[in-house]
């Protein structure tokens, strides 16, 4: 959910809990209040009954009218409470039932007391309660709507700085070198976390740069001691007093040094790609690519008595030409070197993925640890280092790597798309 939804919602939820409380409290305030008016007009029409039998000495004749009553009913010596109290009275003119207030008192005309109810209509008051009540919810609903869309533009104005950096940070390549650009907003909070961003971008620019040469020097530097082993083995293999046992062992450095070789640029590639320093991707139809890798593995899988079946589909990805070489060869070496002589290999590539399956151990393997780094069984001379490339290339591209051992086959599969 966006802040600025939330903070939306939040509001609104607040806002109406408290329309909803202060609904209440408002409703029974002016209810209390017009009752009290209620009242002094029955204590007015009580004090002129008592005037009227203090000067005539008599009660004052039987009052009706729509809105109010009086009645006198002869009582005992018994005294009378004086109170107020909600009731309902019969409305002559309109025939029915309505709420009224009624002031219950006592009074002595002579030696014969009296008691009074006066009764007057309660529909008015109800009814002005109602308006009031119904027109100042009206006006506070209006004015809900009116601040939360006064609320909402305010907002997204305040908050635009914000998405404007959120969409640098987005689009920032540290490939393109390029540093978050300065802002000057009106808020010094978006101002400090510019500040702390343009300094974070600008640090781990110069970082990647450190690391890319520290990669490309380290690339070269290494290679170079490698370059003159060859060259001294190919001089000593030149030379004709040496004897078998030492051909023997110049041929074992031969295979030592290309495996070393093997595992320098396994090494380098894998901090390439942990470090995101691989150039720009295309968008290719890699089926044909994948047949070219086939027939240059063919003579090796021939050999060991390798069958080959592939079924090719056209099929487009957007990634490095070089990783894609690179994870074609450490699928096709993998299946070749875990395979047994007069073993297959089925490759099926379509739109949505490659499968890459081979014969071989007539056991599963454990997913958990076959892509780890330098995991190889006791039988490979790899370098331990093929699924992981292939692991990582699939993790920088968000394909989806799995393996499955089924009908004898040991299966891996590559979804580029979900």
């Amino acid at each position: 959910m966006r802040l600025l939804d939330k903070y939306n919602r939040t509001s609104l939820i607040a806002t109406c809990f408290i329309i909803i409380v202060a609904g209440f409290v408002y409703y029974f305030t002016i209810s209390y209040i017009l009752t009290r008016q209620v009242d002094k007009d029955l204590m007015v029409e009580e004090n002129e009954i008592f005037d009227y039998v203090k000067l005539n000495g008599r009660l004052p004749q039987v009052f009706k009218s729509e809105d109010l009553k009086i009645k006198f009913e002869k009582i005992g010596n018994e005294a009378v409470l004086r109170k107020f109290v909600d009731t309902q009275y019969y409305n002559d003119l309109d025939q029915e039932m309505e709420a009224g207030r009624s002031l219950i008192s006592s009074v002595r005309v002579g030696e014969q007391p009296y008691k009074i109810i006066i009764t007057e209509s309660k529909v008015e008051t109800e009814d002005l309660i109602r308006v009031i009540f119904f027109i100042t919810l009206g006006i506070i609903l209006l004015l809900l709507v009116f601040l939360l869309l006064v609320n909402r533009l305010v907002m997204r104005n305040l908050w635009q700085p914000f998405y404007s950096m959120l969409q640098q940070i987005k689009q920032f390549n540290l490939a393109d070198q390029q540093a978050i650009a300065p802002l000057n907003a009106n808020i010094d909070e978006f101002n400090d976390m510019n500040r702390e961003v343009t300094a974070m971008s600008k640090r781990v620019t110069h970082d990647y740069i450190a690391l890319k040469k520290f990669v490309e020097n380290a690339a070269h530097e290494l290679m170079t001691p490698v370059a003159v082993l060859n060259s001294k083995l190919d001089n000593l293999a030149q030379d004709n007093d040496i004897t078998v046992h030492q051909s023997e062992l110049i041929t074992e450095l031969y295979g030592v040094i290309g495996k070393m070789t093997r595992l320098n640029k396994s090494m380098l590639l894998l901090a390439r790609i942990e470090n995101r320093l691989m150039p720009e991707q295309v968008e290719m139809e890699i089926s044909e690519a994948l047949r070219e890798k086939l027939s240059e593995f063919q003579g090796l899988y021939q050999a060991r008595g390798i069958v080959v079946e592939a079924h090719l589909q056209p099929c487009h990805v957007n990634m490095n030409r070089d990783l894609l070489t690179n994870l074609f060869n450490n699928l096709l070496a993998n299946a070749m070197r875990h395979n047994h002589t007069g073993g297959k290999v089925i490759v099926d590539l379509d739109a949505s993925g490659i499968r890459m399956s081979n014969t071989g151990k007539d056991t599963t393997l454990d997913e958990k640890v076959i892509f780890q780094r330098f995991y190889k069984s006791s039988e490979s001379d790899g370098t331990g280092l093929g699924l992981t490339l292939v692991k990582e290339i699939c993790d920088l591209y968000g394909f989806q790597l799995s393996y499955h051992y089924a009908d004898q086959l040991h299966c891996f599969t590559i979804q580029f798309r979900a």
